[in-house]
């Protein structure tokens, strides 16, 4: 019984020691590019509704 818990433990120790920063480190890349692709979209969309000024108008 000792030999399977021991077994068990370092199987588990592995798995978040591998796993889990490999994970953490996907799910950071696609929430930056998530944001950075909402950002755009909606810089976009501000420049799209922005009204155009002539060139020689004075704006304020």
């Amino acid at each position: 019984m000792s030999r399977q818990l021991n077994h068990l433990l370092s199987e588990l120790a592995h798995g978040l020691l591998t796993q889990l920063p490999a994970q953490l480190v996907a799910a950071a890349v696609t929430a930056g590019l998530g944001a950075a692709l909402r950002s755009r979209r909606r810089r976009r969309r501000r420049r799209a509704r922005a009204p155009e000024v002539s060139a020689g108008t004075d704006v304020r």
